[in-house]
Order: C-alpha cells, then structure tokens, then sequence
C-alpha cells in the first residue's frame, strides 16, 4: 500500500466513542420539551457537537474488541454525567447565538 492508502486505511479503522456518545445525547436531548425552540439546523447541530466535543476527552477504539472494553468504560456513571452537563452547556450557549429565523 502507498503511505497515503494506508493512512486513509487506518483512519477509516479510527472511532471517536465520545463523537458518538455525545451525537446520541444531543438527538435525544432536543427532543425534550424544554429544548423545542432551539435552532436545530445542520449549523446549529454542527456548533453543539463541536463545542462539546472540544471540551470532552476523545476516546478511540480500532478493534470490536476494544470498542467492547472501552463502551464499559464509557458508561461509567462520572463520565456520562460529564458529558450531560457539556452538552446541555453546548447546547445553551449555541442557542443564545442563533439567528432567530433558525428555530
């Protein structure tokens, strides 16, 4: 394989749990209630999952294996409550800086 192939290759084998953990508390978090009114347009979702991504620990897996061991690790109840409040944040701060036609 040429070096970039095989960089592409690996990249491709790369998986962020908390990418995935923090997309799936943002889907159901907006659909809560007090949420209705918040722009969740393809921008606005794109600002939330960035700003809370950027304040979260990235967490890779490369094999089935590991993703299984790192999942337990994920669920651990300090983490998830960790993610809740940055989401929640991210999802309050993004909000408050929408342009009003995005609700």
């Amino acid at each position: 394989m040429l070096k970039d192939e095989r960089l592409k290759h690996l990249k491709g084998r790369l998986n962020n749990l908390t990418e995935e953990i923090v997309l799936k508390m943002l889907d159901d978090m907006l659909k809560r209630e007090e949420f209705k009114n918040v722009c969740k347009d393809e921008d606005c979702l794109l600002d939330m999952a960035t700003y809370a991504l950027n304040r979260l620990p990235a967490k890779y897996v490369a094999t089935s294996k590991g993703k299984v061991f790192s999942k337990i690790e994920e669920l651990e109840q300090q983490h998830l409550v960790d993610v809740l409040s940055v989401v929640t944040k991210s999802i309050k701060i993004v909000s408050e800086n929408a342009h009003p036609n995005n609700h």
